[in-house]
């Protein structure tokens, strides 16, 4: 299962994250971080999902090997809806680089609070992070990433913590 400790990530992107989470609760929004490092085997399980004809695995057998991660069992209409574009190792999360949140409403998880998720965006913006819902193919509004560092210390290959 997913990591959602901020030790987790990059040093660098740990600070933009807890600077993320201050001007959040500035702006009134409860927020929760539920995804920092996740694994290249949870990776591959995410991004088998919505592509079981393509992978020739059936929905039993994802839930299988997603039961063996911690992660919950999907039902036929879930397995159906891809949920990442990315690949292991093609994911900013398997380097520490990106987290997923969702905004909380009465400590509830609220999925579709789009305008907080447009706040969320425009201060993940001011801190120097990028926001997946502002992306122009496949939206991730729980999704954001450093890619300014990700560029800086991956790109580069000089991976360093």
């Amino acid at each position: 299962m997913a990591s959602r400790r901020l030790e987790d990530l990059h040093p660098i992107t740990r600070e933009k994250a807890k600077r993320f989470l201050e001007l959040a609760e500035k702006e009134g929004i409860d927020v929760l971080i539920y995804c920092t490092y996740r694994s290249p085997e949870e990776q591959e399980i995410l991004y088998m999902q919505g592509r079981l004809e393509q992978f020739g695995i059936t929905l039993q057998e994802l839930n299988r090997m997603r039961k063996k991660l911690g992660l919950w069992k999907l039902t036929e209409k879930e397995a159906k809806r891809k949920v990442t574009n990315a690949k292991p190792w093609q994911s900013f999360h398997q380097y520490g680089f990106a987290f997923d949140c969702v905004p909380l409403q009465g400590g509830k998880a609220d999925w579709n609070n789009r305008e907080a998720y447009k706040k969320l965006g425009k201060i993940a913006e001011k801190v120097g992070l990028e926001w997946a819902g502002n992306w122009k193919r496949f939206k991730e509004y729980p999704h954001f990433q450093d890619t300014d560092t990700y560029t800086k210390i991956v790109k580069r290959g000089k991976v360093e913590s």
